[in-house]
């Protein structure tokens, strides 16, 4: 489904792209409202066996063997794009969603996108902190801002492409390694901007799969630390 923010001007300043939403973290994020998210603080390790979990086929990199799966969170939301003019071609300028834990609905059935409960609350958002720096603010995780280093075409052309985020030290305060966005299920651009105002943003509606790698070392660390709490 494609929808229209209209803004003023034949250009799209940033801030007006990505608009704080204070409810999170004062980073840019498109308007729009926000679940809350679980407050218990568990990850998928503490509920479901997913660390020998293999990904869909892809010819992504795999994860290294520093790194351990500690969540699958699918995510609901919009890729968005910038139209500058009726003639011009969509510009991708980020994404907004909410993530859910889906990490033993796609232990139990890999096929599948993995299905969220109605009403079940979100753990965490992924928006963009610029036109090129994804962030996911997760529960019990903490704040990881990425860079994508791989992209590869998705099954379906309707569907947003799979891709490999590695974390960037700045910005981060978790210690996440790795995301891969797969699985994905539309946000395509449309193919070009007839109809749209100059300086518009186009809302296309996406999900995906994002698969949550951290530092073993950390999670061990943590495992242990809790533990030796519960002796």
């Amino acid at each position: 489904m494609h929808s229209t923010l209209f803004i003023a001007g034949l250009t799209l300043p940033l801030a007006l792209a990505f608009p704080v939403v204070p409810a999170f973290k004062n980073n840019f994020r498109l308007p729009g409202p926000q679940e809350p998210r679980q407050t218990n603080g568990t990850t998928s390790a503490e509920t479901c066996n997913i660390s020998k979990l293999a990904q869909p086929t892809s010819t992504l990199t795999p994860p290294g063997d520093d790194v351990s799966l500690v969540l699958i969170a699918v995510g609901h939301g919009t890729q968005n794009y910038t139209c500058a003019t009726p003639t011009a071609t969509p510009v991708a300028i980020g994404a907004v969603a909410q993530l859910f834990n889906a990490s033993c609905a796609v232990a139990s059935d890999s096929d599948r996108l993995g299905q969220v409960n109605e009403g079940a609350a979100a753990i965490g958002a992924h928006f963009f902190v610029d036109s090129t720096t994804p962030d996911f603010d997760i529960t019990g995780l903490g704040n990881t801002e990425l860079k994508k280093t791989e992209s590869v075409a998705a099954p379906q052309a309707a569907d947003v492409p799979w891709l490999k985020l590695d974390a960037q030290t700045e910005g981060t305060t978790s210690t996440v390694k790795n995301i891969y966005r797969l699985k994905t299920s539309g946000g395509v651009a449309p193919a070009n901007c007839t109809g749209q105002a100059p300086g518009s943003v186009v809302t296309v509606e996406y999900q995906a799969q994002y698969w949550v790698y951290a530092s073993t070392a950390a999670v061990d660390a943590r495992r242990r630390k809790r533990d030796a709490a519960s002796l």
